[in-house]
């Protein structure tokens, strides 16, 4: 109990206590366990790594009222250019993609809108007005331009996609610094299930650009929160499994002064016109959403107030006139013999009073 060991010397039992030395070797002894489990719980766990968390941002996503706006925009978009094809069965031209319509891989279409031009979008467009582009500003410099712009809908079911990288390298001998960035807004929540984009990490290296599972992130963030990553970075847009479809607003960046032109991805020559979008006519329940709106948004104009007229005004006095003029002239709701029976002072009363009795007589009609 007190730290020493009974032994025998000379046939006497004697206590022998630890000496200095045997007290250091099992403190390094307890040292090195503990070090050991330290390194053990260093160690990561074995497969693929899990997707990094990500907070949902208050400064650098898109607003509700900003998401419910592209998301309108983007499911008016794809029902007209639908309707478009199926009023002009166009559906063996649709394999191969339209200039306003491409579809990338089954169930997933890349969409160029021209709602985005307008002003009512400037926060994905304007330079000073999008929320990311300090950190664009950051990575390609204070002359970076925006190139292209763009939605993404996997609608349910969408197979997984091919692992791609939107570009090339400039210079197939050194790494060179990132001369364009995309940017990927999701208008959903993301979840493992709607198809999110799955990034291999590293892969915008020089000899690097292979696919390895491992490297492999499938970021999940809020509606609204920008992705933003190189244009060399490979990846894919995962398959949807669940019941609703999953859009995504893109974007592409590089500087103004980089002569860098993607003419494959950018290009609308390599598609065909589809012309003007044919309008869907709206469903019954669509026609009496819009009356109903329309009704409300009436309702909340205010009044004009009633014009006071002068009673000196020449016009107020013939208002009076011919109003008076009318309640005189209003046809009559009693019977035509009370007119008759009224006396007649002049021959004028006389006259219209025959002339009522006359007029309510019963005429003869004939057989039909």
């Amino acid at each position: 109990s007190n730290g020493t060991t009974p032994e025998t010397q000379g046939g006497k039992v004697i206590d022998v206590h630890p000496t200095d030395d045997m007290k250091v070797e099992v403190k390094d002894e307890e040292k090195k366990a503990a070090e050991e489990k330290k390194v053990q719980k260093k160690k990561k766990p074995q497969g693929p790594r899990k997707a990094p968390k990500i907070a949902k941002s208050t400064h650098y996503r898109l607003t509700d009222k900003q998401i419910d706006a592209c998301n309108a925009a983007v499911k008016e978009h794809y029902d007209k250019v639908m309707y478009t094809v199926k009023a002009r069965n166009l559906f063996f031209e649709l394999a191969d993609g339209f200039d306003v319509l491409r579809e990338r891989g089954r169930g997933r279409f890349d969409m160029e809108l021209d709602a985005f031009d307008t002003p009512e979008f400037d926060f994905l467009t304007d330079l000073n007005k999008a929320a990311w582009m300090p950190i664009v500003r950051k990575i390609l410099g204070d002359d970076a331009i925006l190139v292209h712009k763009g939605a993404f809908l996997s609608l349910p079911g969408a197979e997984t996609q091919v692992y791609h990288q939107d570009g090339v390298h400039l210079n197939n001998k050194i790494q060179k610094p990132c001369h364009a960035v995309n940017v990927f807004i999701p208008l959903v929540d993301l979840d493992i299930t709607n198809g999110p984009t799955e990034f291999c990490l590293g892969t915008h290296y020089l000899g690097y650009e292979g696919f390895v599972r491992d490297m492999c992130e499938t970021p999940t963030p809020k509606a609204g929160t920008p992705l933003i990553f190189d244009y060399r970075l490979g990846h894919r847009g995962l398959g949807n499994s669940s019941p609703h479809s999953r859009p995504i607003v893109y974007l592409t960046y590089t500087p103004a002064s980089n002569e860098f032109k993607d003419s494959v991805n950018f290009s609308r020559k390599r598609y065909k016109k589809l012309g003007e979008l044919v309008d869907k006519p709206l469903s019954r329940s669509e026609r009496a959403l819009k009356r109903k709106r329309e009704i409300e948004e009436e309702s909340k104009k205010p009044s004009a107030p009633a014009k006071k007229i002068p009673s000196n005004d020449p016009s107020a006095q013939g208002a009076d006139l011919s109003t008076s003029f009318n309640s005189s002239s209003a046809p009559s709701t009693k019977p035509a013999a009370a007119a008759s029976s009224a006396p007649a002072s002049t021959p004028e009363a006389s006259t219209v009073a025959a002339t009522s009795t006359a007029s309510t007589a019963p005429t003869a009609q004939p057989a039909t």
